[in-house]
């Protein structure tokens, strides 16, 4: 190669003239990211940012409308001014009052946490029995596995081995919490018997301070010696049944003495809730295991798996242990799902590159895929926006695939036309690779600046957007810098023979049979060259010239194909749902019973639940014997869960989890559901059943509606009527309210003569309170648990109306007098909860719907436009709004158009200064809605939802589609200064760039080919975003080639009417003098 002094080659030529720098650069980033790869957390979705503050206040046998005035309204009244507060969620139940603050987003947590802790603390008028106020940040951790302990073994002995091995397994580092399932706290039950309490003129409350004086230990202060201090104390403590038993009373004249076990029956053993176990039809207590949000998902259940067998080769026969409901093996599944699909994606675009391109400028090209790639995972822990290895990132990557190498693409092909033109020497290199690099890296940053919006949208599909987001930023970056500074380089010193046509289509029989595979292939290249070249100038160019000339036709013809694209997505042909479901890998069934149902009928329920499912595996088996049944494993529990993954115990609550086989599944979970739902019949006494295989992007439910006010009886009956209307939707189903009414409550009212004999509301209610509740006498430390000691009447004492109409009041001078003669018992009905939102009473109305049915925008359009008109008309009092995934669907629309707004105002920019010109990069942006033409066909023709990936892969379309164009118009532009003629400027361009315009949109279409061919249901929900590309790609690159020359000559012929109606200059110098301002 000759060299001459280099000119004003910029950091290109220094790096080309500077090989070694170009290879250290290479290997830096590549090192730097196979670093930070390895240290990259795994998990299956992107972390949640939960920005809640919660305040909890047990108030221990208080009705709900009780916590509600006595805890929850003074906590939302001393809050509410807080400054960082967005939103004020409030639940009052029985015995517990929780107030929730969201926090606005940029305001810090940890401040606010800190001023509402001082505030609620400084509440002094709760009720007396409440119990101190916790105060807490919200954090969600990630369940990784379950533990079920079953055999021969009591409840006792279940509850030991399971405290045992969670004291072993949170001195993990990695371990957050472990929820225990079908477990029961300890406590200690004193129960005496109204009989008892008046044969020994006893009460309740005498009964519990003689516990409390007698069993304590108490600090006595320190003896000063010659020898040294000596500490006193009073240790009078006692931790179990029969040491309470032991305590004396009274003591007699005569020296004898009253013990607690002569009048009490003393239970030591577990709370008086009835919860309980099964998993695969055997008694269990179940540990699930979560792990802290920061912490590696797949090394977490490894070290926990580890840790299981250790410990139950240390049991006695009999006792088992197995994990089950592994989350590692299905993300490590999904993973690999992913990245095959990448592996595949990037074999294709390299098979394209390889037919389009030499050889070698292919295999540099694709060189540029890895050093992007690991330049991302370099910078992906870092920054802002810190990304994990998860489905999305990953499919970040995937789709990222084929626009990466489009930099490298335009700079290889120009190089490789410059140097087949005129000699491969590093000059022709630098300026091949100058020619097209300031539109080329503007083209880059123009996709950049597509996404960066979208690393600020919030809410649940927040996380998702980021994600990616970061991910292609990332790798975009660095294809600009492995485009411009080592590609170059590469193909500076690489050896790119002259092609010998004669020699490669010479027969088989004059090459050795192992170089006939590469010849094979040397054909194909040729082939596909050859006939690339035939269609630019035979096919192409005439077509584009006549375009041009009837331009007006041919833009016309666009605008038409727009237009009944805008139609067929107003018409319902293709469907929305902006939230899709993300399939889960269980079936999570969870039963609320009417309030005030007896815990033998909840337990009934369940077991008709668990025995359908084992009805669809008998059934299967039947009809293929040789196939696993659908559910592989199952556990059923009393109890549930809350919103953010919290067990919560309750009589009238039951959980079900099935799991499926990993392996040789024939059933998918949807499947399973349906199956599942179908099988269980209505049964009585059921408030909500919901079948659930997924988890809704946008949180809750897809249909969700708050209707707000005070008068909680019209808020009920508002409930109730919209509840009816949601059952007229067909594909609606699992319609539920969150006002749980149905319970029957007994009110107290205290008689005028009550007061006389010295009595008042307060004493009556805190003895029938102590009979029937109990009186927590104290609260012991025995060992790691805290364990109350309650006193109360014996359970059969306690059952019905009777019992509470024949005890008696004690007075202050110890008269007993019957209930009845103080006061009068009604019933009425209870409420077993009260939501309030921003200190307004809520009802939540939500329901889930059937996409392939129903689409939930159109339900929630149709109530909203005519429905709740309606309703405000029959409740004025009454105010209504959208709930959770509703809202969230409104919010993100929002948030879409503010960043598509963003995106497409950076996009004017970065094409502006290139170009140097105000008015072309308008042309160069009209292109950008046409993209929704291929978009809206690919959604049609491979009968996929809309969703909010769908949008996403809009957006980043719009940051792909101007590329070529801006190259296209540059290229044009150059023409035009050297005085050619602009129609066969436009020509010449077109003809020009038609291979590398080819071969970036195929290359980003075929990478996206695996992924959206993908069959497994864990991808489904990410296709639409590929889709949205793929199509809407192949379509902009008709758009690129026609559309773009045809608008650029309408710019000229609108410049020179305007020039020659205002009396202008219309000569060509004129022209241009508008044409580049």
């Amino acid at each position: 190669m000759n060299e001459t002094s280099p000119r004003r080659e910029g950091i290109i030529g220094w790096f080309v003239r500077n090989h070694v720098a170009a290879n250290l650069l290479m290997f830096a980033i590549i090192g730097l990211g196979l670093y930070s790869g390895l240290n990259l957390r795994q998990q299956t979705t992107p972390d949640f940012d939960i920005n809640y503050v919660s305040v909890r206040v047990p108030y221990l046998g208080a009705a709900p409308e009780e916590v509600e005035e006595g805890v929850v309204i003074k906590i939302e009244e001393v809050i509410k001014d807080t400054k960082g507060i967005k939103k004020i969620k409030s639940t009052s139940k029985e015995g517990l009052g929780s107030v929730r603050a969201e926090v606005e987003i940029g305001a810090d947590i940890n401040e606010v946490l800190n001023e509402i802790k001082v505030k609620v603390d400084a509440i002094s008028t709760f009720p007396e029995l409440t119990e101190k106020p916790v105060v807490y940040k919200v954090e969600i951790p990630t369940g990784i596995l379950f533990v079920s302990i079953y055999g021969d073994l009591d409840e006792y002995q279940r509850k030991n081995i399971a405290e045992e091995m969670k004291d072993e397994l949170l001195n993990f580092p990695e371990i957050k919490n472990i929820n225990l399932l079908g477990d029961r706290n300890y406590e200690i039950s004193i129960e005496v018997s109204e009989n008892t309490l008046r044969e020994y003129d006893l009460t309740m409350s005498e009964i519990s301070t003689a516990i409390k004086a007698s069993s304590i230990d108490l600090p006595g202060g320190r003896i000063r010696t010659d020898g040294g201090d000596i500490l006193l104390r009073t240790k009078g403590q006692v931790y179990t049944g029969e040491e309470f038993g032991a305590l004396v009373l009274r003591t007699y004249p005569d020296g004898s003495r009253l013990l607690l076990s002569d009048i009490a029956n003393i239970d030591d053993g577990f709370v008086e809730s009835k919860s309980w176990g099964r998993f695969n039809g055997q008694s269990t207590l179940d540990m699930e295991i979560l792990a802290a949000q920061a912490e590696n998902e797949i090394e977490t259940a490894d070290r926990v798996k580890e840790y299981i067998s250790e410990k139950a080769s240390t049991l006695p026969d009999g006792i088992n242990l197995e994990v089950w409901g592994d989350r590692s093996i299905y993300l490590q599944d999904r993973l690999d799902m992913m990245s095959k699909n990448m592996l595949q994606g990037a074999f294709l675009v390299f098979i394209v590159l390889s037919l389009f391109l030499r050889l070698k400028v292919a295999i540099w090209a694709v060189i540029g895929i890895p050093i992007a790639f690991f330049g991302a995972l370099w910078l992906m822990p870092v920054g802002p926006f810190p990304v994990t290895i998860n489905m999305i990132s990953l499919f970040g990557f995937i789709m990222v695939l084929g626009i990466v190498v489009d930099d490298a693409i335009i700079i290889g092909e120009s190089i490789y036309t410059k140097i087949r033109a005129d000699g491969h020497s590093i000059e022709n290199v630098i300026k091949g690779a100058q020619k097209v690099a300031l539109p080329a890296t503007f083209g880059v940053l123009t996709t950049i600046a597509a996404f960066a919006p979208m690393l600020f949208v919030t809410g649940f599909a927040g996380p998702f957007f980021k994600a990616m987001s970061v991910v292609v930023i990332f790798c975009l970056f660095f294809s600009i810098i492995e485009s411009k500074l080592i590609l170059p380089a590469h193909l500076a010193y690489a050896k790119i023979d002259e092609i010998n046509e004669e020699e490669i289509f010479s027969p088989y029989s004059n090459i050795p049979w192992y170089k006939r595979p590469s010849r094979l292939f040397q054909r194909a290249n040729r082939f596909v060259q050859n006939n690339l070249h035939s269609i630019i100038e035979n096919k192409y160019a005439p077509l584009i010239e006549k375009a041009v000339k009837n331009r007006g036709l041919t833009i016309a013809t666009f605008l038409s194909a727009l237009i009944i694209i805008i139609g067929i997505l107003n018409s319902g042909i293709t469907k929305f749902v902006l939230f899709p479901e993300v399939p889960g890998d269980y079936v999570v069934v969870e039963l609320t019973m009417i309030d005030g149902s007896s815990a033998e009928s909840r337990d009934e329920v369940i077991n008709r639940i668990e025995k359908a499912a084992l009805e669809i595996n008998d059934e299967w088996l039947k009809k293929n014997p040789n196939d696993l049944p659908p559910i592989n494993k199952m556990g059923a529990y009393t109890g549930g869960m809350t919103e953010l993954g919290t067990p919560i115990a309750g009589d009238n609550i039951g959980l079900l989890v099935a799991e499926l086989p990993f392996e040789n599944r024939k059933v998918s979970v949807l499947e399973l559901e349906n199956m599942w739902r179908d099988k269980v019949e209505d049964m009585p006494g059921v408030k909500k059943l919901t079948f659930d295989s997924g988890r809704n992007i946008g949180g809750e439910s897809s249909i969700s509606f708050n209707i707000l006010g005070e008068d909680i009886k019209q808020l009920e009956e508002a409930s109730k009527y919209l509840e009816r209307k949601l059952t007229e939707y067909e594909g609606v189903f699992d319609i539920r309210s969150s006002l749980n009414v149905g319970g029957e409550e007994i009110k107290l009212d205290i008689k005028p003569q009550a007061e006389s004999l010295g009595l008042s509301m307060a004493s009556v209610g805190r003895q029938v309170r102590q009979a029937f509740y109990g009186e927590e006498a104290q609260r012991i430390q025995r060992g790691k648990n805290e364990i109350k000691v309650m006193v109360r009447y014996p359970e059969e004492d306690r059952t019905s109306i009777d019992n509470l109409e024949s005890m008696r009041i004690r007075n202050n001078n110890g008269d007993e007098i019957p209930f009845s003669s103080v006061a009068t018992a009604s019933f009425g009905k209870a409420y077993s909860s009260i939501i309030r939102e921003n200190g307004i009473r809520v009802v939540t109305v939500s329901a889930d719907a059937d996409s392939s049915i129903v689409e939930p925008r159109r339900v929630i359009a149709d109530i909203t436009e005519n429905f709740i008109p309606e309703m405000k008309d029959r409740f004025p009092q009454l105010e209504f709004d959208l709930e959770g995934s509703s809202s969230e669907t409104v919010k993100l629309v929002q948030e879409l158009t503010n960043a598509s707004i963003a995106a497409l105002f950076l996009i004017y920019i970065l094409i502006a200064i290139p170009l140097k010109s105000y008015l072309q990069p308008l042309i160069i942006m009209s292109v950008i809605p046409f993209g929704l033409i291929g978009a809206v066909i690919g959604h049609i023709v491979l009968n996929e939802a809309i969703s909010m990936f769908s949008l996403f892969g809009l957006v980043a379309l719009a940051g792909v589609v101007v590329n070529d164009s801006i190259i296209m118009v540059d290229f044009i532009n150059k023409a035009r200064q050297e005085g050619m003629d602009i129609i066969q400027a436009v020509v010449n361009s077109g003809t020009q760039r038609f291979r590398a315009i080819i071969l970036t949109s195929l290359t980003t279409a075929i990478g996206l080919m695996p992924i959206m061919t993908e069959t497994s249901t864990q991808a489904q929900f990410v296709i639409p975003m590929a889709i949205s590309i793929a199509f809407g790609i192949v379509f902009a690159t008709v758009i690129t080639l026609f559309l773009v020359p045809c608008l650029y000559v309408l710019q000229d012929d609108f410049i020179l009417k305007l020039k020659s109606f205002l009396g202008k200059d219309t000569s060509e110098a004129g022209l241009k003098e508008i044409r580049y301002s």
